[in-house]
């Protein structure tokens, strides 16, 4: 079976479906990633056949902060990227898919069904998050409009309002979207940001359900696998932090992923600080770019990139903006988290894991170094935060979740 997976977004979007694509290859099948130009570096280094996905990631900090704005970022994002370049999308779709037996795709790519409809092939969509499932029985904190989470104790009926507020809101959004299935011939169909994302051949909801349980208003054919784990390939900088974490005591690890730190480099500086007032030793993963910090201090540590999955199980916590990706990888180590929400999924995933009892949550108003020394002192001193930390690591079993996925993939074929 040929399997085509496609990854609109971070590093944080395409490790999962390259965790999905490895273990389909190692179980035989022939497999094909699409993904930004940006990381095809990333999908060769794995060993998977690449193809090159539109729109691109942007490069430049002020378009990535713009994007990234708390209240207006996802419809941005929405209006000006994912439904203003559909037709290249559909195209780079096309390609990746041509042969294919199967299309997995991920979040913003909405035109996979009309592609797998040309192919005649099944299709499924895949979940990260819980909130881009959207649950008004599992009331998410909305990016755009987190006032409302506190009423979630008031019922479903309060988000279920919501929700039809927000798609007629999406469906202004989506006029590009109707209008290109309109040049197809095709009729409008649903809300692709509420409904038409979700494949009627199943829904991969990739954490697990002590993050979020299933709901009874998810789609009808979604499989809960949890968290997805793409093993990296070695990289240059591994023996440079190696010696750094065998020189000394567990240190905190600084990171704001693959996008938001080429937009707060102010961050790193702050956290360096904090770190020093704390007497705690330091890794900074600080993006392409790294600021100009003091590089006379032998218990700091800044690179560009470093492989979560090899430094945070030999760390004393993490302090992260909130992307599931990190989320996932600090629940695998053990180890606890401040984390800073900048926008999509970060604000929910922040509040989930400070529900778990293994985060703290700091405001992004907040990112100065006497709020940021503050939690982590109290994750540190605070045992409670590490033991449920390593409770929720022993519950993680990465094998498993990509037996399932597979397993799922290869019943569509069958």
């Amino acid at each position: 079976m040929r399997v085509a997976f496609a990854s609109f977004g971070s590093l944080g979007d395409l490790h999962p479906l390259l965790a999905m694509a490895v273990a389909a290859q190692e179980r035989g099948h022939d497999v094909a990633v699409a993904a930004s130009p940006n990381y095809e570096d990333n999908v060769r280094r794995a060993g998977v056949e690449f193809y090159p996905l539109r729109p691109a990631i942007p490069r430049d900090p002020s378009r990535l902060a713009y994007y990234f704005d708390m209240r207006r970022g996802p419809e941005r994002l929405l209006r000006e990227v994912a439904f203003a370049e559909l037709a290249d999308t559909h195209a780079d779709l096309r390609s990746v898919a041509k042969e294919a037996d199967l299309l997995v795709v991920g979040e913003l790519l909405y035109t996979a069904s009309i592609v797998a409809a040309e192919r005649g092939i099944p299709w499924m969509n895949v979940i990260l998050a819980p909130t881009s499932l959207l649950s008004a029985c599992d009331p998410c904190v909305l990016a755009p409009a987190p006032f409302l989470h506190p009423f979630r104790h008031l019922g479903k009926w309060v988000h279920q309002l919501a929700y039809v507020a927000g798609r007629f809101q999406g469906r202004m959004w989506a006029k590009p979207y109707f209008a290109f299935r309109r040049s197809l011939g095709l009729p409008p169909g649903p809300n692709p940001i509420f409904d038409a994302k979700h494949s009627s051949h199943g829904t991969l909801a990739m954490f697990p359900s002590f993050f979020a349980k299933a709901q009874p208003d998810w789609p009808v054919k979604t499989l809960q696998a949890g968290f997805p784990f793409f093993e990296q390939p070695p990289l240059p900088a591994d023996r440079i932090v190696a010696d750094f974490l065998s020189s000394g005591e567990p240190p905190v690890v600084f990171t704001l992923g693959s996008i938001v730190a080429h937009f707060e480099p102010a961050f790193y500086h702050a956290a360096c600080e904090a770190s020093l007032r704390l007497n705690r030793r330091a890794v900074l993963l600080t993006g392409s770019e790294v600021p100009l910090l003091d590089r006379s201090n032998p218990n700091v540590l800044a690179v560009d990139y470093a492989r979560l999955h090899e430094i945070l199980p030999r760390s004393a916590a993490v302090v992260h903006a909130g992307g599931i990706g990190t989320c996932a990888e600090a629940l695998r180590a053990g180890i606890p988290s401040v984390i800073i929400p900048f926008s999509f999924d970060q604000p929910d995933n922040a509040q989930r894991m400070k529900r778990l009892g293994v985060a703290e949550v700091l405001s992004r108003r907040a990112m100065q170094v006497t709020p940021i020394a503050a939690k982590l002192e109290r994750i540190l001193n605070d045992v409670s935060y590490s033991k449920r930390a390593r409770d929720y690591a022993a519950q993680i079993n990465p094998a498993q979740a990509m037996v399932a996925v597979v397993d799922k993939m290869e019943k569509l074929r069958a």
